[in-house]
């Protein structure tokens, strides 16, 4: 998040005297060949952000929804926000980028902090296969070792 002031912009039906805002931000953290941009829509409207940038994005008071979309990620679910604003309301709304190919990264009102839920379960699951497979190959190794010493040794 910069100390600079986003740049501006505003939804259809968002007035100068009754607008709440969303101030939008690409966290940099995971910053990936491919995944520089997303698309976000809030209520429809679509935009596309860079990496770092932020904008501040006048809204009609009342039930806002936020997606973001990425383009490689077209099967797995879209990070939704939904929330409802007052007017002279400012939410700050985060999006970050996956270290993961596919995943298509994460949505919050808060600065995100460490690994994603899904990017915690991928790893998860690698090290289970990862130690699955250790235990197989040594249930398997380990008699075939022994019988094959006890062979050599006649």
């Amino acid at each position: 998040m910069s100390q600079d002031a986003p740049a501006f912009q505003a939804l259809p039906g968002a007035t100068p005297d009754n607008s709440a805002f969303i101030d939008l931000y690409f966290d940099p953290s995971v910053s990936l060949p491919g995944k520089s941009t997303v698309s976000i829509t809030i209520n429809g409207w679509a935009m596309r952000l860079s990496a770092g940038q932020s904008v501040r994005i006048a809204v009609p008071p009342g039930p806002v929804s936020v997606v973001s979309y990425r383009f490689a990620a077209f099967l797995s679910p879209k990070p939704r926000l939904e929330f409802v604003v007052q007017p002279g309301q400012v939410v700050p709304v985060f999006y970050r980028a996956s270290i993961l190919n596919g995943d298509p990264g994460a949505l919050s009102i808060g600065k995100h902090h460490g690994m994603s839920r899904t990017e915690k379960g991928s790893l998860i699951f690698a090290l289970v296969v990862l130690l699955s497979i250790l235990v197989t190959g040594a249930t398997v190794v380990v008699p075939l070792l022994i019988i094959l010493s006890r062979g050599m040794l006649e």
